[in-house]
């Protein structure tokens, strides 16, 4: 009777114990390694300051090391294409901008990504764009460079960009179709080719944001700025009129910035956005990255929850690529 006993009193408790559920694995602390901050485009650039500037504060607000590497070339598709290689786990990032995200797969046929193949983190900051033009150009404004190209019997005026199918050339082209300009596009193999060309009288005009090469060529008056392309003027160039102070018309179709913004490979889970996420809100409260960032000239943007990023992401997609279709930007 007690060995009967005993044998039904173990088997209930080993039904008991089947019943209780297996205890979870602890989920893995994020991140748990050294995270990868990749720029599409040489030391320098928005990007590249950006990226440089909050390395810091990131590293120390993740706990791990954040190793930013610069992965130039095709506009952006290389370091792009890196990105889409590695599994979308958090561990490497990339400091995007519309060139490489939403313009190169529209324009290089190598590209093997489309815009909605990645996520927008966090918009960093916004760089309004400036009308630059080589110091010899007779004219003070985009108007002047507008009527200058009018003008019967002369030639089509040059402008110069970073590449075919970099945002710079796409708005370029938008102004000149919004105003009725003759330009012809002079494309080159990065920014600083192509303000070295500006400085040498090579090209009449550009538009880059007021950054890298571009500061110390404007300060010395190897080139000249004409107008910024925003609704008011900019602390860095305080002495340079907005394009809303200009008579052209439309002008509210000729306010253009470039935004630079912490993104990933579609697909991050949830809680590992929200680390990275709060990581680069406390990194861009940073007295130190505040200044760095100023003394570059950028202008951080205001921190926002992860939906908001994601509906600002899709409008830029649809504005931007209405803007490739306006002035039919093709591969290249």
């Amino acid at each position: 009777m007690n060995h009967l006993l005993r044998y039904c009193t173990t088997g209930l408790l080993l039904a008991a114990s089947a019943m209780v559920p297996a205890a979870a694995p602890a989920a893995e602390a994020f991140p748990s390694k050294p995270v990868t901050l990749l720029v599409a485009f040489p030391p320098g650039g928005p990007a590249d300051a950006v990226a440089r500037a909050m390395e810091p504060a990131m590293t120390k607000a993740l706990g791990q090391p954040v190793i930013v590497e610069n992965v130039p070339g095709a506009l952006g598709v290389l370091a792009m294409q890196r990105l889409m290689s590695r599994p979308a786990d958090g561990y490497t990032l990339i400091m995007g901008s519309p060139n490489e995200a939403i313009f190169a797969p529209l324009a290089n046929p190598s590209a093997r990504y489309k815009a909605e193949d990645l996520a927008l983190i966090a918009p960093v900051s916004s760089h309004p764009l400036v009308v630059m033009a080589r110091p010899g150009l007779p004219v003070t404004s985009l108007a002047q460079v507008v009527a200058a190209s009018k003008q019967p019997g002369s030639r089509p005026l040059t402008f110069g960009s970073p590449g075919h199918g970099s945002m710079y050339h796409v708005v370029s082209e938008y102004i000149a179709q919004a105003t009725g300009a003759r330009l012809l596009h002079v494309p080159y193999k990065g920014a600083t080719p192509m303000l070295q060309d500006l400085a040498g009288e090579h090209v009449d005009v550009t538009i880059l944001p007021h950054l890298g090469g571009s500061i110390g060529m404007l300060a010395t008056g190897h080139i000249k700025a004409l107008n910024v392309l925003a609704g008011s003027r900019v602390p860095t160039l305080p002495d340079v009129a907005a394009i809303s102070e200009s008579d052209l018309p439309h002008k509210q179709e000729l306010v253009h910035s470039v935004w630079v913004g912490l993104m990933t490979k579609a697909g991050l889970p949830g809680e590992r956005a929200s680390v990275l996420l709060e990581a680069s809100h406390r990194a861009l409260q940073s007295p130190e990255v505040a200044r760095e960032l100023a003394l570059s000239g950028v202008q951080p943007m205001k921190p926002q929850p992860l939906a908001v990023s994601a509906k600002f992401y899709a409008d830029e997609i649809a504005k931007l690529n209405a803007m490739a279709r306006a002035v039919k930007l093709s591969p290249q």
